[in-house]
């Protein structure tokens, strides 16, 4: 009997699990390779933000070593068109300068005041002032200020020579000469450069300006200044041009930092920590006391017993 010509054709069966074992095998290769691009990508992103945190780092965490291959371009490839961009937003921040090259080390209280004046006729006016809180809070601040934060821990201490009353000495780098044996004072209305200091640091005495002041130390005993001298002076990136009173007087000091450089710079300084602390644009900086330098220096005022001011 014949077949009827209206019969469905045979179903070639093993084709067909052959055509959908390769779209499936397809399609799984296309899986694999998106779950290695959001692999890739997901690794990009937490590298970039690791490097990116890199930069707001405090002064004294160490900075990221892969921000610093990624500024130097050793990682771009693994970024995007997006990260490269966000990377080269990041790389104009500004670098704090490194301090200047000494061209030599030199190792060897009360007036002249900038604000409240040199007489006591100045003085009297400066004190008469009426400051309170209403007036302070209707006049804002001068300068630009940065909302950082200077603190001190209790036992940062524990590091030093205990127990001491030691003097906050320092060194500085000044008119590109690192000076050692610098005491910062707070108790002192001006800045002082003793004439010995001056003559090491090679700077010819024609440079001071010829105006004679009066300093009164805590005894209430005068003392003449030659004149005053206009220096810079660098500390953790800030370079200030500070006038000094020039004292031609023994001392065991070769420069004293009163209360017109402290507050210039806006510092804390802590003789019980032995420290001196100062905000700038590249976070909190510090500079560290010369403990062993300061009890040297008191020995020496106590042994030579100079003219006390």
């Amino acid at each position: 009997m014949a077949e009827s010509s209206d019969a469905p054709p045979a179903i070639d069966i093993a084709a067909q699990i052959a055509v959908l074992t390769a779209q499936a095998q397809e399609n799984s290769n296309r899986l694999m390779a998106l779950e290695e691009e959001n692999t890739t990508l997901r690794r990009e992103k937490r590298t970039l933000q690791e490097c990116l945190s890199a930069v707001e780092v405090t002064p004294q965490q160490p900075r990221d070593p892969r921000f610093r291959l990624l500024k130097r371009s050793h990682l771009l490839d693994l970024l995007t068109d997006k990260g490269k961009k966000t990377v080269t937003k990041h790389d104009n921040h500004v670098e704090e300068p490194k301090e200047p090259t000494p061209e030599r080390v030199i190792n060897v209280i009360t007036g002249g005041s900038e604000i409240s004046g040199i007489s006591y006729s100045a003085a009297r006016r400066h004190a008469r002032v009426f400051v309170n809180r209403e007036t302070c809070s209707s006049q804002p601040p001068v300068g630009d200020y940065t909302d950082q934060v200077i603190s001190f821990v209790d036992n940062e201490a524990t590091t030093l020579i205990n127990l001491h009353h030691d003097a906050l000495v320092i060194s500085l780098l000044v008119a590109n000469c690192k000076i050692k044996r610098i005491l910062v004072d707070n108790g002192s209305s001006t800045n002082v450069l003793f004439l010995n200091a001056l003559q090491e640091m090679k700077i010819d005495e024609s440079n001071i300006r010829r105006c004679t002041t009066v300093l009164v130390g805590f005894n209430g005993e005068q003392k003449f200044t030659i004149g005053d001298i206009a220096l810079p002076v660098y500390a953790g990136g800030i370079n200030l041009n500070v006038n000094f009173t020039v004292l031609d007087s023994p001392s065991a000091y070769n420069m004293i930092l009163g209360r017109p450089w402290i507050h210039k710079m806006r510092a804390v300084p802590s003789t019980f920590h032995q420290v001196i602390r100062f905000p700038t644009k590249w976070g909190i900086k510090e500079i560290r006391g010369e403990q062993s330098i300061s009890r040297e220096c008191y020995r020496n005022t106590l042994r030579a017993k100079p003219a006390t001011l």
